[in-house]
């Protein structure tokens, strides 16, 4: 594939959008050049993607990586043929297949075993050909007797299995991935992985993923976009490092919406507590929202506490951005609760000298607690770590070592 200077144009005017339609439409059916304006902004147009160039040959596969609205599912479209680009120009050599939107196409009232030849048929498979990988499709994708079913009446996870079943087994020359590499449960999921790694002997990849493990597994290069615009061209685990030290990932607010069911409801008691304040440091004592993995972390916490307390204890509770709880601290696990001056005054620091938490967004609550009496239960800032020097896995990375011996047979360890 030969991508040159490629640039897409969108509008939030429908007139607007109208017009460049037919400018698209007459150079694709009519064979006419653009004019000087058909690559200049009007009024309420914005580039969608701008100017993107690279090249990619068979077995390397490059991962696209960016903030949301960075332009990368349109690109994405326009490498897969599912849009027009408004300039620039798209070359490629051999068969492709898309795995965007698995399940868009699928026929609801057809059963699996037609929607296995309608799909082969729209990526361009002959009816030999698919009678010839039916038997290889239906038992990747473990849908047994229920392929003769209405895909209606398949769950979700079971129609984008039958959908990667089917592109998977298209054996294309290159593939387009966005988002896809999470199918089903985890054991079929290192199905996926397998089959990904088995094709790229052969096929060429361009991969969209928000997962900078999948990115840094499967890539062996990378573009970071930012409003369009190709920002960082390089080795995929540079761009992977580079995307996290330039841009501030925002957490997505549906993710946030999930997450105000795990976290309970905040509290406060302003006639018991007051003047508090909040924040995460690093080893120099500066403020900090992120941090690497493996660093010496602080989390600092000022307040007033206005009552005689019995038993005053601090807790921090902290989730995953998918709403995973992945620990908590609490003052309680020291021998001591916490002490005030006379003027009810208290200043804590958490100390966590390596720490374990992989690349990610992390949310988190100060509750501020007298025995069982919650006065306050309010949330931190968000908490970003990015990758550090060793590759990871999972939520978080337990210090550990490994020791080598001679070899030893099963007989001796038993």
């Amino acid at each position: 594939m030969e991508v040159d200077s490629v640039s897409k144009i969108y509008a939030r005017n429908r007139a607007v959008t109208q017009r460049r339609l037919g400018k698209t439409l007459a150079k694709v059916l009519l064979g006419r050049k653009y004019d000087d304006s058909a690559t200049t902004l009007q009024e309420g147009e914005f580039y969608a993607v701008k100017d993107v160039s690279f090249s990619l040959q068979r077995g390397e596969a490059l991962g696209i990586i960016g903030l949301n609205g960075s332009g990368k599912t349109t690109l994405l479209r326009m490498l897969a043929g599912q849009i027009l680009p408004d300039s620039g120009q798209i070359t490629v050599a051999g068969k492709t297949a898309s795995m965007i939107d698995l399940t868009a196409g699928f026929q609801p009232a057809a059963s699996g075993r037609e929607n296995i030849y309608l799909r082969g048929a729209a990526l361009g498979r002959s009816r030999a050909q698919l009678e010839a990988a039916f038997d290889e499709i239906v038992e990747f994708s473990e849908l047994g007797d229920a392929i003769d079913a209405p895909i209606a009446s398949y769950s979700s996870g079971m129609a984008m299995r039958l959908a990667f079943s089917i592109v998977s087994t298209s054996a294309p020359d290159l593939l387009f991935i966005d988002e896809v590499l999470a199918v089903g449960d985890f054991r079929f999921r290192q199905k996926c992985l397998a089959r990904v790694r088995a094709l790229r002997e052969h096929s060429a990849f361009v991969m969209v993923s928000h997962s900078m493990n999948d990115i840094t597994r499967f890539c062996d290069r990378a573009i970071v976009m930012n409003k369009g615009n190709v920002v960082f061209k390089g080795e995929s685990e540079k761009a992977v490092a580079f995307f996290e030290s330039e841009f501030d990932q925002q957490p997505n607010p549906l993710v946030d919406n999930r997450l105000s069911h795990v976290v309970g409801q905040f509290f406060e008691n302003n006639e018991a507590i007051s003047n508090v304040a909040t924040f995460w440091s690093n080893a120099n004592g500066d403020r900090i929202k992120t941090i690497k993995q493996g660093e010496e972390l602080f989390f600092n916490a000022d307040f007033t506490c206005s009552i005689k307390s019995k038993n005053l204890i601090l807790g921090i509770p902290i989730w995953s951005q998918d709403g995973v709880y992945i620990t908590g601290f609490s003052t309680d696990q020291g021998s001591k609760s916490i002490k005030t001056d006379k003027h009810g005054r208290a200043s804590v620091r958490l100390r966590i000298p390596n720490l374990a938490f992989n690349a990610g967004i992390y949310h988190s609550n100060l509750a501020i607690v007298d025995g069982t009496e919650f006065l306050w239960r309010k949330p931190n800032e968000v908490l970003t770590v990015t990758t550090g020097t060793r590759p990871h896995w999972g939520l978080v990375t337990l210090p550990s070592s490994w020791e080598y011996f001679p070899y030893r047979p099963n007989a001796e360890l038993v």
